[in-house]
């Protein structure tokens, strides 16, 4: 694994305090978000992933966004 930057460190902790209910990490170079508790059978249905990558930081929050927005509609965010 690569040594991460000053820059990709402070990404991490930010998107992690941002969506707490997430582990961020990065691996190979793409950004990876892990759900502390895994989606119910209800949630899978409806488009909650356990685990997801994405090429960015970036990506990776909208990517978080869209996960929140479905729990949100669902009642369980």
């Amino acid at each position: 694994m690569t040594e991460l930057s000053p820059w990709e460190r402070a990404h991490l902790a930010a998107i992690e305090s941002t969506y707490p209910g997430w582990h961020v990490y990065v691996r190979d170079g793409w950004w990876w978000a892990s759900k502390h508790v895994p989606p119910t059978l209800e949630q899978k249905a409806a488009g909650v992933l356990h685990e997801f990558a994405r090429q960015g930081p970036y990506e990776l929050v909208a990517a978080l966004t869209v996960q929140l927005g479905i729990l949100a509609r669902m009642g369980a965010a």
